[in-house]
């Protein structure tokens, strides 16, 4: 048996085993034995040879570092890695052909394909990928956002030849709490499509098919994360870009009738977090603006929207806010009694007040008394009764209020009493008197002690 050394023999074996240790090594050995015929052909001196050899290994070897580092995800993009192994080099042929160029092609061609940074895996690293923590490991050295990995096999089904899509996927996010993470995690096992039969005789269409599946999937997948790392904006138009996708398929593929039923939940969050931070920005300025853009993003959440708790209260305080309609408002606050939660007796409190009726707001007042509440809501509640002080001078009955926050709930006996004072004094004649009584009975207590 004799083996060939001519250069092209060596030059097939460094690009078939490219990645390999003996890749390196078939290259560096190409390069010298290049070296010696050039060198020799003009006799150059010992020194000058050795300077070559030196400097084409040192390049090879760099050459061969740089051309095997796995890629990582540009700066500013979404890394989208597909690591998919193959039984032979004709089963990769044919994936990459009618799979992976397909999904590749989706996500550039939509309206945010600008966003992706496509990174497709060899196949040498591929076979290295068996589970979630090498996908995990994989992600992190890419810098990727999502991974789909897995596997492809050709099976004899049904006397046909078809080939198994085995794939599984992981998406990345910022740290969110734990029943957030494992929602997102169900939805994507739930819509992912994890293990496929395709015919080899209907192999393109079925991939083109499955290459659209995943694509929806992914973004859809990938806009939750980025909802839930509140990126709102990018979470949007991923969540558009799916829908127009499904619009244009003419199926009543189950996957597809979950997407559709599940965006405008989606876009109801999107709003409801939007009216939620217009509202915050209303109170810290009192910019009427705000106010405006407030109400159009919780007129678009769809009224049978299923996290209504939130839904409720805003609503609520939108119909007060919004031409002070405060029957509506009440509807929509005491719709939320099932709810073990002190905001919405808080604003019963503060409408109950709005009516005159300052029995049953401190009957509410004394119900939140039993509640642990929160900086931020004890600001934003003492905050909003000022407000109405200031808009509307003539509910002096908010300073009786005011009072009982101070004393009850906050615990600033001080202000309780300035409040309780000027309630007092700015108090009518025949109106509040059993309130007014009330009042000088508390500050005397407060005093007292």
């Amino acid at each position: 048996m004799t083996t060939n050394w001519e250069p092209k023999t060596l030059l097939d074996i460094a690009q078939h085993h490219w990645h390999k240790p003996i890749g390196l090594l078939s290259s560096v050995a190409v390069t010298i034995l290049f070296d010696i015929l050039l060198l020799n052909s003009i006799k150059a001196s010992t020194i000058s040879s050795v300077t070559v050899y030196s400097i084409t290994t040192i390049s090879v070897i760099i050459v061969w570092f740089i051309s095997n580092r796995l890629p990582k995800t540009k700066k500013g993009k979404v890394g989208f890695v597909v690591c998919i192994q193959c039984s032979n080099e004709e089963e990769n042929e044919k994936i990459r052909e009618d799979f992976v160029v397909t999904l590749r092609k989706l996500l550039k061609d939509g309206s945010l394909g600008y966003t992706f940074h496509f990174i497709e895996i060899p196949q040498h690293i591929s076979k290295t990928i068996n589970d979630v923590d090498d996908a995990f490991t994989l992600k992190a050295k890419t810098k990727a956002h999502f991974v789909i990995y897995g596997r492809v096999r050709l099976r004899i089904l049904d006397g046909k030849d078809c080939h198994i899509l085995e794939l599984e996927g992981i998406v990345g996010h910022k740290p969110l709490p734990k029943e957030v993470g494992s929602q997102l995690a169900n939805e994507f096992r739930e819509l992912f499509p994890r293990r496929v039969h395709i015919p080899t005789e209907n192999d393109l269409l079925s991939f083109n098919f499955t290459s659209d599946w995943t694509e929806c999937v992914a973004k859809y997948i990938i806009g939750i994360a980025s909802f839930c790392s509140l990126d709102l904006v990018y979470a949007e138009k991923l969540y558009v870009d799916v829908q127009k996708k499904i619009e244009s398929i003419e199926t009543d593929f189950p996957i597809f009738e979950k997407l559709k039923q599940r965006l405008p939940i989606r876009f109801g969050e999107i709003h409801l977090s939007r009216s939620n931070a217009f509202l915050n920005s209303w109170r810290k300025t009192n910019n009427k603006e705000y106010l405006t853009k407030f109400s159009l993003n919780l007129k678009r959440i769809p009224p049978d929207f299923p996290q209504n708790y939130n839904v409720l209260l805003l609503r609520g305080v939108e119909a007060f806010l919004n031409g002070r309609n405060v029957k509506k408002a009440f509807e929509y606050t005491k719709n939320c009694k099932k709810y073990d939660d002190p905001i919405w007796h808080f604003n019963l409190a503060f409408l109950y007040a709005y009516e005159g009726k300052l029995n049953k707001a401190m009957q509410q007042y004394r119900i939140c008394e039993k509640y642990e509440i929160s900086p931020i809501t004890i600001s934003e509640i003492e905050d909003f009764m000022v407000w109405i002080l200031d808009q509307e001078p003539d509910k002096y009955q908010y300073h009786y209020c005011l009072g009982f926050f101070n004393w009850k709930i906050k615990g600033d006996f001080k202000r309780a009493i300035e409040d309780f004072k000027v309630f007092l004094n700015s108090a009518k004649q025949r109106e509040f008197e059993k309130e007014k009584s009330l009042a000088a009975a508390w500050i005397n207590e407060i005093e007292n002690r």
